[in-house]
C-alpha cells in the first residue's frame, strides 16, 4: 500500500513541475502569426500587389518583431507582457500588410519579380 501511495505522489510531482514551465511558455501563436504573415508578404510580392518597395518594409518590420522575440525569450520563456508586446506589434504588421496588399500601387506586369 505505501508503494502505491508513492508511486502516486511521485507521478502527480512529476506531472504538476512539467506542468508549470509549460504554462510559462508560449502557445506557438505567435510563431504560428509570423508565418502566415510572411506567406502573406510573399504571395502579395508573387501576385504584384505588394511592390518590392513595400515588401522590404514589411520584411523589415517583421524581422524587427523577430528580433524582439528572441530578446524576451533570452530568460527562457515570454511572460504577459512580452507577449502582450508582440501581438499587438503583428496586429499592426497584419494592418500594414493588409494596406499595403490593398493600396494602388502593383507592380507592372510587364517586368520582372526579383529580390526577396
Amino acid at each position: 500500500m505505501l508503494k502505491l501511495i508513492l508511486t502516486t505522489m511521485t507521478a502527480a510531482s512529476v506531472l504538476a513541475v512539467s506542468y508549470l514551465p509549460a504554462a510559462a511558455h508560449d502557445d506557438g501563436s505567435i510563431d504560428a502569426r509570423q508565418e502566415r504573415q510572411a506567406h502573406a508578404i510573399e504571395r502579395g510580392r508573387i501576385k504584384g500587389k505588394i511592390t518590392w518597395r513595400e515588401g522590404r518594409k514589411l520584411r523589415r518590420q517583421q524581422r524587427r518583431i523577430n528580433r524582439l522575440e528572441h530578446k524576451f525569450r533570452a530568460d527562457g520563456h515570454l511572460d504577459r507582457n512580452e507577449m502582450n508586446v508582440l501581438h499587438a506589434m503583428l496586429d499592426d504588421a497584419r494592418i500594414n500588410i493588409r494596406a499595403k496588399k490593398h493600396n494602388r500601387l502593383r507592380r507592372w506586369s510587364a517586368l520582372p519579380r526579383f529580390g526577396r
